[in-house]
């Protein structure tokens, strides 16, 4: 049989063997991020308005123009592309944070008042950035009354929505008093991310 020479006094087998360590040190390194993953949830709401792809909470940009300054939206969920600004941790929500893993930052408002946009902040347990999520409500804990509401206004084509064929849209996202009139714009549901 013929055996294949080494090289620098390295044989081959010495090689592939070396390869596959390196191979399964990746792979273990990335899984920490998969698991972290399965943790996260997309907030959509339950009624599709007039986005049949669903609406989604979202922080306004895209990747690196991402603008975590800026009030949130809802956004056309993004099922199948780069979504790490509308993903949230789902053990927090269950205890009442709305936390966006990926930017370390709560959703909440500046003040318990209806009209009050949904913005960023410290994951500091402040009543503010505290939510009751309940039969589909995501009511905020220092207004009770208060729920996590989509904007009446029709859903306008974004930016990336005008130039590119995936024709996203996005609508405002506020606090509003919880209203049976205005279900279809205040239920929620907690779905898994699909990329």
């Amino acid at each position: 049989m013929f055996e294949k020479p080494a090289i620098n006094g390295v044989t081959w087998a010495a090689v592939a063997a070396a390869l596959a360590l390196a191979g399964q040190a990746a792979a273990q390194s990335s899984a920490p991020d998969k698991d972290a993953a399965a943790h996260e949830v997309f907030l959509r709401l339950e009624a599709p308005l007039d986005e049949p792809r669903g609406l989604c909470v979202d922080i306004p940009g895209h990747r690196e123009r991402v603008n975590v300054n800026r009030p949130l939206v809802v956004h056309t969920c993004k099922w199948e592309i780069w979504n790490l600004d509308e993903r949230f941790d789902a053990e927090a929500v269950d205890k009442g944070e709305l936390r966006m893993p990926a930017y370390g930052q709560c959703v909440g408002v500046a003040t318990a008042a209806a009209g009050a946009n949904v913005v960023l902040g410290p994951c500091d347990g402040a009543s503010v950035r505290r939510w009751n999520v309940a039969n589909g409500q995501i009511r905020l804990a220092a207004g009770p009354d208060l729920c996590l509401t989509v904007g009446t206004e029709p859903s306008q084509l974004t930016p990336g929505g005008r130039r590119l064929p995936s024709r996203h849209v996005a609508r405002s996202l506020t606090l509003e008093p919880c209203r049976d009139s205005a279900r279809d714009r205040q239920v929620w549901r907690r779905v898994p991310p699909r990329s």
